[in-house]
């Protein structure tokens, strides 16, 4: 109608590809995998989303805490933060369940002690004072007392990973690694987050377990998301990728458990010890799954 505007709006549409791999061990090759499992579904514009631990692992990127000796400040310090801090003050406070308490109250201090001095090397105080996945180390999923690593220069691996997926697809894709560790956007701002590990997104800023912190402290102030660790492709936006990455995650799962605790539970194993490379291979993994976005115009 002449002499009135009509504006254009888009609705966005996500679809999810999700198929089960075996445990990606050692020396995996991922794009091989990633090839194999989605050539068919994979187009232009497609993003890979990938778990940072699955990646980690298949590179080699971890570690064995049992190598770790714990020191008596160490020690100290751990039951300070976990059993009392956590355990008994910011448990009430933030109204963690029953499966949080088990966490940071059953498991070894010996143990969890070797876990903080490596988070120590990696984080320094500021994911120390966090509750359990400090500065991204993962005791979930693997065997023994190995954890996986953050990994460094994150940005870089994927971008070598798009790049030699591109050469054997021949299509332009991105790619998305994520972890499950949180971040906390502010409601009424759409381009910073806080998370409680490293990240390479513009725009997310590491505040580890005070980030953890504030973000429960102020749960009406901010949404609750995974953390994205690094992306490669056409830039889409902090909070676009922030929900890719919260739908990501839900799809994704969680392997033999998001805790240690729960993990020992699934394999009937009373202690790591008798967790073993081959108990990995119990359940389906998701460490790859694919989201495609397309978009339908409408006039008001």
């Amino acid at each position: 109608m002449a002499g009135k505007n009509i504006s254009k709006r888009h609705i966005v549409h996500l679809r999810i590809f999700k198929r089960p791999f075996n445990y990606w061990y050692p020396s995996t090759d991922i794009v091989q995998e990633i090839v194999k499992k989605y050539r068919d579904v994979l187009t232009d514009g497609s993003i890979v989303v990938l778990s940072e631990k699955a990646v980690s692992v298949a590179l080699g990127n971890i570690y064995d805490e049992n190598l770790v000796k714990s020191d008596l400040v160490t020690k100290y310090a751990t039951q300070l933060i976990n059993k009392y801090l956590w355990g008994r003050i910011l448990y009430r406070l933030f109204q963690h369940g029953e499966e949080f308490l088990k966490i940071v109250m059953n498991i070894p201090v010996e143990f969890l002690a070797s876990h903080k001095k490596l988070t120590l090397r990696y984080g320094g105080l500021i994911h120390f004072i966090k509750p359990f996945s400090e500065a991204g180390i993962d005791a979930t999923n693997l065997p023994y007392f190995y954890v996986s690593l953050p990994l460094r220069n994150a940005d870089k691996i994927i971008e070598e990973i798009r790049n030699e997926a591109i050469r054997k697809l021949g299509k332009d894709i991105a790619i998305l690694l994520v972890d499950t560790d949180k971040t906390f956007k502010p409601k009424k701002i759409s381009c910073i987050a806080i998370s409680t590990r490293p990240s390479y997104i513009k725009g997310i800023i590491d505040l580890g377990g005070l980030g953890y912190i504030i973000g429960r402290t102020f749960k009406s102030v901010f949404s609750e998301y995974p953390t994205p660790v690094a992306y490669k492709g056409i830039w889409l936006g902090l909070p676009r990728i922030l929900k890719i990455t919260k739908l990501a995650d839900r799809a994704m799962g969680h392997g033999l458990g998001r805790t240690v605790i729960e993990m020992l539970k699934k394999l009937k194993k009373k202690n790591f010890e008798k967790v073993t490379w081959s108990d990995m291979r119990k359940i389906k993994h998701y460490p790859a799954i694919i989201i495609t976005i397309s978009f339908t115009s409408y006039r008001d």
